[in-house]
Protein backbone atom coordinates (compact mmCIF):
# COMPACT_ATOMS: atom_id res chain seq x y z
CA UNK A 1 0.00 0.00 0.00
CA UNK A 2 1.46 3.35 -0.80
CA UNK A 3 1.93 6.39 1.70
CA UNK A 4 -0.49 9.48 1.35
CA UNK A 5 2.39 11.15 -0.19
CA UNK A 6 3.20 8.99 -2.37
CA UNK A 7 -0.80 8.92 -3.60
CA UNK A 8 -0.54 12.52 -4.24
CA UNK A 9 2.71 11.94 -6.26
CA UNK A 10 0.85 9.47 -8.31
CA UNK A 11 -1.97 11.81 -8.88
CA UNK A 12 0.06 14.54 -9.49
CA UNK A 13 1.71 12.49 -12.00
CA UNK A 14 -2.30 11.95 -13.28
CA UNK A 15 -2.44 15.43 -13.26
CA UNK A 16 0.17 16.01 -15.26
CA UNK A 17 -0.61 12.85 -17.94
CA UNK A 18 -4.70 14.55 -18.11
CA UNK A 19 -2.76 18.05 -19.08
CA UNK A 20 -0.83 16.14 -22.06
CA UNK A 21 -2.69 16.83 -24.81
CA UNK A 22 -0.95 13.69 -26.49
CA UNK A 23 -1.74 11.13 -24.05
CA UNK A 24 -4.39 8.84 -24.72
CA UNK A 25 -7.51 8.38 -22.41
CA UNK A 26 -6.95 4.52 -22.31
CA UNK A 27 -3.55 4.97 -21.14
CA UNK A 28 -4.73 8.14 -18.37
CA UNK A 29 -7.36 5.54 -17.08
CA UNK A 30 -5.01 2.88 -16.85
CA UNK A 31 -3.05 5.12 -14.27
CA UNK A 32 -6.00 5.53 -12.39
CA UNK A 33 -6.95 1.86 -12.01
CA UNK A 34 -3.32 1.31 -11.23
CA UNK A 35 -3.15 3.28 -8.03
CA UNK A 36 -3.54 1.40 -5.15
CA UNK A 37 -5.09 2.63 -2.36
CA UNK A 38 -8.53 2.84 0.11
CA UNK A 39 -11.13 3.65 -2.19
CA UNK A 40 -11.91 6.56 0.08
CA UNK A 41 -8.40 7.97 -0.63
CA UNK A 42 -8.58 7.33 -4.03
CA UNK A 43 -12.04 9.11 -4.21
CA UNK A 44 -10.72 11.79 -2.49
CA UNK A 45 -7.92 12.69 -4.24
CA UNK A 46 -9.98 11.93 -7.31
CA UNK A 47 -12.18 14.67 -5.89
CA UNK A 48 -8.91 16.87 -5.82
CA UNK A 49 -7.62 16.37 -8.97
CA UNK A 50 -11.29 16.80 -10.79
CA UNK A 51 -11.65 19.87 -9.05
CA UNK A 52 -8.01 20.95 -9.98
CA UNK A 53 -8.84 20.56 -14.17
CA UNK A 54 -11.85 22.44 -13.59
CA UNK A 55 -10.10 25.51 -11.43
CA UNK A 56 -7.70 25.31 -14.59
CA UNK A 57 -10.50 24.74 -17.49
CA UNK A 58 -12.76 28.26 -15.25
CA UNK A 59 -9.44 30.07 -15.60
CA UNK A 60 -8.34 29.57 -19.58
CA UNK A 61 -12.24 30.33 -19.98
CA UNK A 62 -12.17 33.08 -17.88
CA UNK A 63 -8.88 34.01 -20.25
CA UNK A 64 -9.90 33.32 -23.40
CA UNK A 65 -12.94 35.41 -22.55
CA UNK A 66 -10.56 38.76 -21.66
CA UNK A 67 -8.17 38.18 -24.64
CA UNK A 68 -11.12 37.79 -26.71
CA UNK A 69 -12.48 41.21 -25.80
CA UNK A 70 -8.75 42.63 -25.80
CA UNK A 71 -8.78 41.62 -29.77
CA UNK A 72 -12.07 43.01 -30.13
CA UNK A 73 -11.16 46.16 -28.71
CA UNK A 74 -7.59 46.17 -31.14
CA UNK A 75 -9.55 45.05 -34.18
CA UNK A 76 -11.86 48.18 -33.80
CA UNK A 77 -8.83 50.16 -33.08
CA UNK A 78 -6.96 49.09 -36.19
CA UNK A 79 -10.23 49.94 -38.53
CA UNK A 80 -10.55 53.70 -36.80
CA UNK A 81 -6.33 53.94 -37.50
CA UNK A 82 -6.82 52.82 -41.28
CA UNK A 83 -10.57 54.52 -41.48
CA UNK A 84 -8.47 57.40 -39.94
CA UNK A 85 -5.10 56.87 -43.15
CA UNK A 86 -7.93 56.12 -45.84
CA UNK A 87 -9.62 59.07 -45.17
CA UNK A 88 -6.74 61.50 -45.57
CA UNK A 89 -5.24 59.81 -48.09
CA UNK A 90 -8.52 60.59 -50.10
CA UNK A 91 -8.27 63.82 -49.02
CA UNK A 92 -4.96 64.66 -50.15
CA UNK A 93 -5.72 63.20 -53.37
CA UNK A 94 -3.21 60.25 -52.95
CA UNK A 95 -4.04 56.44 -53.61
CA UNK A 96 -0.37 55.37 -52.44
CA UNK A 97 2.32 56.28 -50.49
CA UNK A 98 5.19 54.52 -50.42
CA UNK A 99 7.45 53.70 -46.84
CA UNK A 100 10.26 51.26 -45.93
CA UNK A 101 8.10 49.70 -44.01
CA UNK A 102 4.97 48.93 -46.41
CA UNK A 103 3.23 50.53 -48.98
CA UNK A 104 -0.34 52.32 -47.68
CA UNK A 105 -2.48 52.20 -50.64
CA UNK A 106 -6.60 53.28 -50.77
CA UNK A 107 -8.53 51.16 -53.68
CA UNK A 108 -11.90 50.30 -54.21
CA UNK A 109 -12.98 47.43 -52.28
CA UNK A 110 -14.79 44.57 -55.03
CA UNK A 111 -18.67 45.47 -55.55
CA UNK A 112 -21.22 44.80 -52.45
CA UNK A 113 -24.42 43.98 -52.89
CA UNK A 114 -26.21 44.67 -49.70
CA UNK A 115 -29.43 42.44 -50.26
CA UNK A 116 -30.89 43.68 -46.24
CA UNK A 117 -31.31 47.37 -48.42
CA UNK A 118 -32.52 46.73 -51.81
CA UNK A 119 -36.54 47.40 -51.73
CA UNK A 120 -37.90 43.53 -53.29
CA UNK A 121 -41.22 44.78 -54.32
CA UNK A 122 -39.74 46.49 -56.58
CA UNK A 123 -37.61 44.01 -58.32
CA UNK A 124 -39.45 42.20 -61.36
CA UNK A 125 -40.14 38.71 -60.61
CA UNK A 126 -37.86 37.54 -63.56
CA UNK A 127 -35.16 37.82 -60.80
CA UNK A 128 -37.28 35.61 -58.42
CA UNK A 129 -36.91 31.68 -58.46
CA UNK A 130 -40.25 30.05 -58.00
CA UNK A 131 -39.95 28.00 -55.01
CA UNK A 132 -43.47 25.84 -54.15
CA UNK A 133 -44.47 28.29 -51.47
CA UNK A 134 -43.20 31.39 -51.72
CA UNK A 135 -40.79 33.34 -54.48
CA UNK A 136 -36.97 33.28 -53.93
CA UNK A 137 -34.91 35.82 -55.04
CA UNK A 138 -31.81 34.31 -56.97
CA UNK A 139 -29.61 36.58 -55.77
CA UNK A 140 -26.81 35.33 -58.98
CA UNK A 141 -29.14 36.26 -61.65
CA UNK A 142 -29.31 39.55 -59.79
CA UNK A 143 -25.96 39.83 -59.26
CA UNK A 144 -24.87 38.68 -63.04
CA UNK A 145 -27.41 41.86 -64.30
CA UNK A 146 -26.29 44.62 -61.98
CA UNK A 147 -22.49 43.57 -63.35
CA UNK A 148 -23.56 43.63 -66.98
CA UNK A 149 -24.84 46.96 -66.61
CA UNK A 150 -28.95 46.22 -66.38
CA UNK A 151 -31.12 48.60 -64.25
CA UNK A 152 -32.36 45.90 -62.08
CA UNK A 153 -35.62 48.09 -59.95
CA UNK A 154 -34.94 47.83 -56.34
CA UNK A 155 -31.64 46.18 -56.41
CA UNK A 156 -28.52 48.23 -56.45
CA UNK A 157 -24.42 47.53 -56.16
CA UNK A 158 -22.49 49.73 -53.68
CA UNK A 159 -18.49 50.48 -54.13
CA UNK A 160 -16.72 51.00 -51.04
CA UNK A 161 -12.72 52.14 -50.60
CA UNK A 162 -10.25 50.31 -47.68
CA UNK A 163 -7.18 50.28 -47.11
CA UNK A 164 -4.41 47.89 -47.67
CA UNK A 165 -1.06 47.71 -46.43
CA UNK A 166 1.45 45.53 -47.70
Amino acid sequence: MRTLYDLGDAFNGVMDMALDETMDLKVLEECLQSIEADIAVKCENGIGLIRSLENLRDGMKAEAKRLTERQRVIDNRISSIKTWYAKNLDAMGKDKVVTDRGTMRVQNNPPAYPRELWNMEKIPETYFDIVPQHLELNMDRVKEALKAGIDVPGAFRTQTRGLRIQ
